[in-house]
């Protein structure tokens, strides 16, 4: 978490490693070194990949990264209410839901949205690499 302390966000692309084609970009963001926590978010990745293993693979490495190399205690997610794909996406990874914060974040359209917030806990994340592998050796 210290290479992290002077980031509130970490952005990385998604590159198809055979032909070099950008696929997306995710983050790591609201990060908070001193209580060894940061979310995963700011995912969108190009139609063509979308409900393939591309996502399951990138929440893999990130989570991978964050929980075995960074040492998170805990890593959030967040969606907004409607957005039931995502909320489908994140529970399919094992993330936990915290709750709703209602009246949260303004959406582009100028309404204000509720957000959906979801979670895992390293002592969690054992169980959800195990369940990761499994979805990925299935989708190969």
């Amino acid at each position: 978490m210290q290479q992290c302390e002077q980031q509130q966000r970490q952005a990385f692309s998604v590159i198809n490693t055979q032909t070099g084609k950008v696929l997306g970009t995710t983050s790591y963001h609201d990060i908070v070194p001193n209580i060894q926590r940061l979310e995963i978010g700011y995912t969108w990745y190009a139609a063509s990949v979308q409900r393939t293993h591309v996502n399951t693979t990138c929440k893999f490495l990130l989570l991978s990264h964050a929980f075995e190399d960074l040492n998170a205690q805990l890593v959030g997610f967040r969606t907004d209410n409607f957005n039931y794909r995502s909320q489908r996406a994140i529970e399919r990874l094992g993330a936990k839901k915290d709750g709703v914060l209602r009246h949260h974040q303004l959406r582009k359209d100028g309404t204000v949205r509720d957000t959906v917030m979801y979670s895992i806990r390293a002592g969690e994340w054992a169980e959800i690499k195990a369940h990761l592998q499994d979805l990925l050796q299935k989708a190969h």
